[in-house]
């Protein structure tokens, strides 16, 4: 942002040489104070300079003084399909960066062609159609003592919670529906997203332990399409988008991300023969397994298979849906595209490299 914002006192000179080390052809020009004055872009350069301007002249003459620009208000209700309209408008205008206000007129924040471009490769228009259902009943046994007195979907990653976290990341690909299932502390939960007023957000309780997937039976009559579930301790750095249309291409009833996990035994492992005499010594074995991480996307009929109001985990609804025979796809991922911070050594190293 900083590279972008210039005073008014600059010469024609330094903005030219501002603009030859940024992606963006505008530059936004503020006072000492931050306050917008306007814009400057290289086809005002260029005319400046044909009209016989020196280039130690001031840009001051020179600037744009009515840009458009957005409020600090407007864009926190903007939705993502919205700016990247308004931006490719914009574009056709030579204007690919657009400054964003607060009431006193200062320049707070920058929306640039290139930021919204690199965004827009990961968001997708068809997941606007496709909830996120969040797991967040559980008790998180390992991440005691802290889940005594919170729930684990409340454990925080930076300046806001888990499952903030998660919402975020999947706003960001275009998902804009969510739906959190409550049982433990729950009131907690419904009170921190009260006060944060979140929209298209809903709950469905859980009277009594449902295990990992009994509470999607609560879903049944609110989703239509194909929906993705979430434990609300899988924080996800993979493309949501790409997960999403594999799942579509192979036309999968339940897809699966997994991850490779590579696993040393810190141990010499000995080999032996039938008489128990020593073969051989293979030093710090390892193995490559592929590990479910806790995230599906789900065909609505899946949930016919789900007895209502019983406790069920995750690994016997996918054994009845083979049983069924429903198509199961595994989406694989890297071991680094993931972390599962339900427990504090994983928790921890999360957020001390993170945020």
């Amino acid at each position: 942002m900083k590279n972008l914002i210039i005073e008014p006192s600059i010469s024609i000179k330094e903005s030219l040489l501002r603009l030859e080390k940024v992606k963006e052809k505008c530059l936004i020009i503020a006072n000492k104070k931050n306050e917008l004055i306007g814009t400057l872009n290289d086809g005002d350069i260029r005319r400046a300079i044909l009209d016989g301007a020196n280039i130690n002249s001031k840009i001051k003459k020179y600037v744009q003084k009515k840009p458009y620009f957005i409020t600090l208000q407007k864009f926190k209700n903007l939705k993502d399909f919205q700016i990247f309209k308004i931006i490719e408008h914009k574009k056709k205008d030579n204007i690919d960066v657009i400054p964003i206000l607060n009431k006193k007129k200062c320049v707070v924040d920058l929306l640039t062609l290139s930021k919204l471009e690199q965004k827009k490769k990961i968001y997708n228009d068809d997941l606007k159609k496709v909830p996120l259902i969040i797991m967040a009943g559980g008790k998180g046994t390992r991440l005691k003592p802290f889940t005594d007195v919170f729930p684990k979907a409340l454990i925080p990653l930076g300046e806001i919670p888990a499952v903030e976290h998660i919402i975020q990341n999947f706003k960001s690909y275009g998902v804009n529906k969510f739906i959190i299932s409550l049982n433990y502390k729950k009131d907690l939960i419904r009170s921190y997203f009260k006060e944060r007023k979140f929209k298209n957000l809903s709950f469905v309780e859980e009277k009594n332990p449902l295990g990992t997937a009994g509470a999607l039976k609560l879903i049944e009559k609110k989703v239509v399409s194909d929906f993705i579930v979430s434990n609300c301790d899988t924080i996800c750095k993979f493309n949501l988008s790409k997960f999403y249309d594999y799942h579509k291409k192979n036309k999968y009833d339940f897809t699966i991300v997994v991850a490779s996990k590579h696993h040393e035994f810190p141990y010499g492992s000995c080999v032996i023969d039938k008489k128990g005499k020593l073969k051989k010594i293979i030093e710090k074995p390892s193995t490559q397994h592929l590990v479910n991480i806790g995230l599906y996307l789900v065909k609505p009929n899946v949930i016919k298979l789900i007895p209502k109001n019983k406790y069920l985990d995750m690994d016997t609804l996918i054994k009845k849906i083979k049983e069924k025979r429903f198509s199961v796809g595994v989406f694989p991922v890297s071991e680094d595209s993931w972390t599962d911070i339900g427990e504090w050594s994983k928790y921890s190293n999360f957020n001390n490299h993170t945020f």
